[in-house]
């Protein structure tokens, strides 16, 4: 009977000391995310998407977003985080140490420039691609029908993206031995290269297509990083970026191809606020004008002016 007893206080003991750990390991993974910011960013995003519901006298969208905010937002958050950081074998430790390196004011502050260098870049990148849209006449064929087999897509990008001539050669130098040379350039590089391998189809012209951009994206690159970094990150900025990127802890958190994508995209948090606003009564609108403003709300966050 004692023994009995004993076994299943020891039971008790380890579904508790479990319990517990699995407690500790949410809450190291929040730290990490409070650290860099992502709940507040995910926050300012699903706060700008309530305009996309229809106002009206029944549902008071503004209050059933603060619910959501304070009865589901963290869990929503952290479920799939926890999962992931588990999966690529992401410690309580290695997370602990992550949160104190981004945390300290050298940190924060390349935090901050790193937002405006990627902001600059994705700008850059994708100037070709919307002078595309707004070149095309009303009676043009849609893009996904226009024939680029005939050197459409490659005239429109033109010769390869090169370095600009007025940066400094110590800050070229000390750009490609810190960022382009770093395995984190080569997880971005490889992730790209990935998404368009699976999102090409066997069809000759969207082959062509896909060869058009490699041609044009695989010279550009390392130049496009560059040029919206400077101005930007700044050589203390790249002092920090050698020390983070020579962390182990944090060179686990490169390791994209590990990762359910689907899961830590923007667009699971999206689609989970969006759920449960329509369970909770709200009803999206139909104004275009509403989803307009939700756009220009988007690009003013991410520091992208369309209307230039």
């Amino acid at each position: 009977m004692k023994k009995t007893r004993f076994l299943i206080a020891l039971l008790v003991m380890l579904v508790a000391a479990n319990g517990y750990a699995q407690d500790s390991y949410r809450q190291a993974v929040k730290d990490y995310l409070t650290a860099i910011g992502q709940f507040e960013k995910t926050k300012s995003l699903l706060s700008d998407m309530k305009m996309l519901f229809k106002k009206s006298d029944q549902v008071d969208i503004n209050q059933l977003t603060q619910r959501y905010l304070d009865e589901r937002f963290e869990d929503d958050m952290l479920d799939p985080y926890v999962s992931e950081m588990t999966e690529i074998g992401m410690s309580e430790a290695d997370l602990r140490e992550v949160a104190s390196l981004v945390s300290t004011p050298e940190g924060k502050t390349f935090a901050e420039h790193e937002q405006e260098w990627m902001a600059e870049f994705l700008a850059e990148f994708m100037m070709p691609f919307m002078m595309l849209e707004e070149d095309k006449a009303p009676a043009e064929a849609p893009a996904e029908d226009k024939d680029w087999s005939s050197g459409g897509l490659a005239d429109l990008l033109g010769e390869p993206v090169q370095p600009r001539a007025d940066i400094d050669p110590a800050y070229v130098a000390k750009f490609k031995d810190v960022i382009l040379e770093s395995p984190i350039a080569k997880n971005m590089m490889d992730a790209m290269m990935k998404r368009m391998d699976e999102d090409s189809s066997d069809e000759s012209k969207k082959q062509e297509e896909r060869k058009a951009f490699t041609d044009w994206m695989v010279p550009s690159m390392s130049a496009l990083l560059l040029n919206s970094a400077y101005g930007n990150l700044t050589l203390e900025d790249l002092d920090y970026a050698a020390k983070l990127y020579a962390n182990e802890s944090y060179c686990k958190l490169g390791s994209y191809d590990s990762f359910d994508n689907d899961k830590l995209k923007m667009g699971y948090f999206i689609l989970k606020y969006m759920d449960w606003m329509k369970e909770h009564g709200a009803t999206l609108s139909e104004d275009p004008q509403d989803a307009a403003e939700f756009l220009k709300s988007m690009f003013n966050l991410d520091n992208l002016d369309l209307d230039k």
